[in-house]
């Protein structure tokens, strides 16, 4: 009995063991720390209570202590957790060790429902838990997922509420179908619950129940899932589907598992009957014009016996149909190739009328084409815009390139041939089959099915003459000079395009390499020059190698070239003279030698030029953009009757023996050189070059003398108060604009940096009193240098001394920068005189008056600067009736009193409103 209740605790803790993935030992191995495989009592429970969160009751503890309790008072957990752990039993060998284990149904805190029903209901229950299942199956639908956003603990229960707002299905299940399930699966001990685990559990068992009755007995070994099947069946339309799905694959070059594995995201190599049906139908349905029954009858061969089907062998199949896996690794073995013309389009078949009109229809096709000797194929091949020429155009594109060509024929006539040379399985017209039949002159077979000795052919080759070195047209020293004119123009390096065919640098290739070189600097039909093969095996045989025929010196091909620049070995001539380059310039090819024309040519040539120039200057004619206009490519030539409409439309009119001299001097192979021709009509002079010129008019500028100084100070205290003065009220650290001049931290910097840094700062100080900065601070170690640190500490004493923590009775005493106002002194005694009477009379008013002047000043000085402008001021007095007290001589007196520098010239009212309170013995800022 005792044992009976060990092994159902035992089974408990197994299940929330395995349910929750915890390996119970590694908890009790931190209270074993020497590892003897026990613990004391209250540790085996505190593990038990910790690991699984199970709180045992005395009786289950006491079975357990029973079991598992030694002599000393300790619990043997290792025993123990071979228990929990232990699957099957190893000593017992007459039993299976996989019919031993015992899979443990999952526990989330829930129950199994033991509410009994009635035989009819639970018939009723069978029936609706079948229909649910196959629903979930086909839809891939799990009622575990469903539910499990309303199961935040995972307990394996919701609320009815829960149930039936996420009920999946199916949707013919009535309200009392749905009732029957509430009741059977109802919590027993929580009202309102409802167990959808258990639920989840019994659809399981009835998909594993109708698995296992569709199973057939296995006869012989299993078909292998990884083995290529054979490609030949019994059944012999099952055998003409494959061969169509082959050709098709082949022909399209589709990765038939691209369409499959989407589906199978474990990549068992299996996948469900509808998702086979559509990765086929996508893959090759069209291609290959797959019926519904033509894919079911594949689907039935790949079929397994839980009704999925295996797709990879059926891929496997197709996509190695006329190729064998892996054979890199099977070097003898001979691929299977599709017969000859398998693969090609073939025309759909017509019955015997549709075939008799449309061979009609053809016939005149055909008589058109050869009366009009139309060439019908480049028309239809420019609507061909594939990738590689697909060699079909669509309906649309068809009917429209035979419109154009003019053979007209009606709609049922077009549907006919449409119907003829359409692809069954695209929809597009094979034109280059419809182009064959049609004309004759077309050949659209391969090489090896036409006979190129045919006579009655019309595009036989023509055999091309030899050609040698005396058939060039011109001499070699001309196409030397030719050649050494495009170098030089061009600045060509012909080395680099020599010595990459001679790794060895032996100073020789072939010639076929020397041709590619002169091709590769230009000398060809695309380059500047064109080189033509006579011209080429003039240079070949020239340069000829005496030891080997087939080779070219080019080395030496080279110096003759290079000489336009320099010649070779000239260390070891030093006295030589490198002749200029202009020498190896030549005009261009057809250009006549004027130098030897007759007198008379001569004459009739500069008149005319000099007639046109006349004309032209008196008419200032801008003739240039009237041949650029024809001149579409820019190189600087034109046709003939080009030139005779340009002379024409400048109204230039010349006789035609005057035209014909100008062309004979200005035309050459390409054309007539309209740029020489205006050289010489507008002789272009060139501008004077000013650029040393406008350099001496900048160094006349920067020595002139300077202006003179205004009011400069002239004394060091005066420079230094300024300064005190401006670092006060603007709170800077000269330091810090010094010190990036000085990176060493050495105290001293140049005179220039000492400048520069003082121009930072805002100081605006005059060239005379940096001067008396730089003469006081002067270094005594270099006179180049400035002891800007003894500037630094001189101006930071307004705020407090240096190294003051050593003297602690020193008194600071704050430095109060000077008014600016009252450094403005009068002329004389008799404006002082003026400027104090004026003020008493003002004064005098505003003490009889009591009058405010602050608020009216301030009215106009909206950033409280303390200053207003003087007409502002002047405005102030007037509206306070002070302005009438005194004359304009004396306004402006008192203004020039209180007068200060801030950008411009303003007035400090508060400096004049004190001083007027002060006359009139008004207490403080209180009239």
């Amino acid at each position: 009995m005792a044992a009976a209740v060990a092994q159902g605790v035992e089974s408990r803790i197994r299940t929330l063991a395995q349910t929750k993935r915890i390996r119970i030992k590694d908890y009790f191995q931190d209270f074993d720390k020497l590892k003897g495989g026990a613990v004391t009592e209250n540790q085996f429970f505190r593990c038990l209570w910790s690991a699984l969160g199970l709180q045992m009751d005395a009786k289950d503890a006491e079975v357990l202590k029973q079991k598992y309790m030694r002599n000393d008072g300790s619990v043997n957990y290792m025993q123990f957790c071979n228990e929990i752990d232990l699957n099957f039993n190893p000593n017992n060998l007459k039993k299976n060790p996989r019919d031993q284990t015992v899979e443990v149904p999952e526990f989330l805190g829930t129950i199994r429902s033991v509410r009994p029903l009635p035989p009819t209901d639970e018939e009723k229950l069978l029936s609706l838990l079948g229909k649910m299942q196959k629903f979930y199956q086909y839809h891939g639908i799990n009622l575990r997922t469903c539910y499990e956003d309303f199961d935040r603990h995972h307990m394996g229960v919701v609320t009815e509420s829960q149930f039936h707002r996420q009920f999946p299905g199916p949707p013919d299940v009535s309200d009392n179908e749905i009732a029957l399930l509430v009741q059977k699966y109802r919590d027993p001990d929580r009202p309102g619950l409802f167990n959808y685990l258990n639920l989840h559990h019994d659809l399981v068992a009835i998909q594993q129940h109708m698995a296992a009755q569709k199973e057939l007995p296995s006869i012989g070994s299993k078909k292998n899932m990884d083995q290529v099947p054979i490609i030949e069946t019994g059944d012999t339309a099952l055998n003409e589907i494959f061969e169509r799905i082959r050709v098709a694959v082949f022909k399209n070059g589709i990765r038939t598992t691209e369409f499959f594995r989407d589906h199978d995201k474990l990549r068992s190599g299996i996948v469900t009957e509808s998702q086979f049906k559509c990765g086929l139908s996508l893959a090759v349905g069209k291609e290959a014009q797959l019926s519904r029954a033509e894919i079911q009858k594949v689907v039935e061969y790949y079929r397994v016996a839980d009704d999925r089907v295996q797709y990879r062998e059926f891929c496997q199949m197709m996509e190695n149909a006329f190729n064998i896996p892996e054979l890199e690794k099977k070097p003898l073995q001979n691929v299977v190739r599709p017969q000859r013309g398998a693969l090609s389009r073939t025309l759909k078949g017509l019955t015997d009328e549709e075939d008799m009109q449309c061979e009609q229809i053809l016939q005149k096709i055909r008589e058109q084409v050869q009366r009009r000797r139309l060439m019908i194929y480049p028309y239809f091949k420019d609507h061909d815009r594939g990738v590689a020429y697909t060699r079909v155009v669509t309906p649309t594109q068809f009917s429209r390139v035979l419109h154009y060509l003019s053979l007209n024929v009606n709609p049922e006539e077009l549907k006919l041939l449409l119907r003829k040379f359409q692809d069954p399985a695209s929809g597009d017209v094979n034109y280059p089959a419809f182009v064959q039949t049609v004309d004759k002159e077309f050949v659209g077979h391969t090489l090896e099915d036409v006979s190129m000795i045919d006579q009655t052919r019309t595009n036989v080759p023509v055999v091309e003459k030899e050609v040698s070195a005396e058939d060039s047209n011109v001499s070699f020293e001309e196409l030397m000079a030719r050649i050494r004119h495009i170098v030089l123009t061009n600045r060509l390096r012909v080395i680099e395009f020599f010595q990459d065919f001679d790794p060895l640098r032996s100073g020789f290739i072939s010639k076929t390499q020397f041709k590619r070189a002169l091709a590769t600097m230009g000398l060809s039909k695309l380059g500047s020059q064109d080189l033509t093969e006579a011209q080429y095996q003039m240079l070949a045989k020239y340069y000829e190698s005496s030891s080997s025929p087939d080779k070219v010196c080019w080395k030496q091909f080279h110096d003759d070239i290079e000489n336009v620049f320099t010649q070779p070995g000239l260390e070891k001539a030093p006295t030589y003279q490198v002749p200029q380059s202009e020498v190896f310039r030549v005009p261009k090819p057809g250009t006549v030698n004027w130098e030897g024309a007759s007198q008379d040519h001569l004459n009739l040539v500069a008149e005319t030029m000099n007639r046109l120039q006349q004309k032209v200057n008196q008419r200032r004619i801008l003739c240039k953009p009237c041949f650029q206009d024809f001149d579409r490519h820019n190189n600087g030539h034109v046709t003939k009757t080009q030139f005779r409409q340009c002379l024409t439309y400048l109204q230039l009119n010349a006789s035609e023996e005057e035209m014909k001299a100008l062309e004979a001097k200005f035309c050459n192979d390409m054309g007539f050189n309209y740029i020489a021709f205006l050289q010489e009509l507008q002789p272009y002079t060139p501008p004077d070059f000013m650029y040393e010129k406008r350099l001496e008019d900048v160094r006349q500028t920067n020595v002139r003398t300077r202006l003179p100084e205004t009011d400069p100070i002239s004394d060091l205290e005066g420079v230094l108060i300024k300064i005190k003065t401006k670092v006060s009220r603007e709170r800077l650290r000269v330091l810090d604009f010094m010190k990036d001049y000085d990176k060493l931290r050495s105290g001293r910097m140049l005179k220039t940096s000492f400048r520069r840094a003082l121009d930072l700062c805002g100081f605006q100080l005059k060239e005379s009193e940096i001067c008396i900065l730089e003469d006081r601070y002067q270094s005594r170690k270099d006179p180049d240098y400035v002891e800007y640190t003894q500037f630094c500490d001189e101006v930071e004493s307004i705020f407090t001394f240096k190294e003051l923590e050593k003297a602690p009775l020193q008194e600071v005493v704050p430095f109060k920068p000077p008014e600016e106002w009252k450094q403005n002194a009068f002329k004389d005694a008799e404006e002082q005189q003026t400027f104090e009477n004026a003020m008493y009379k003002i004064a005098e008013k505003v003490r009889k008056h009591q009058m405010q002047l602050f608020p009216l000043f301030e009215d106009y000085d909206r950033v409280h600067r303390g200053c207003v402008t003087e007409s502002q001021f002047h405005r102030v007095l007037t509206e306070l009736e002070l302005g009438s007290l005194v004359n304009r001589q004396e306004i402006e007196l008192i203004s020039n009193c209180f007068l200060i520098n801030q950008g411009r010239r303003d007035v400090y009212y508060i400096g004049f409103c004190d001083k007027i309170y002060e006359i009139a013995k008004f207490e403080w800022r209180k009239p």
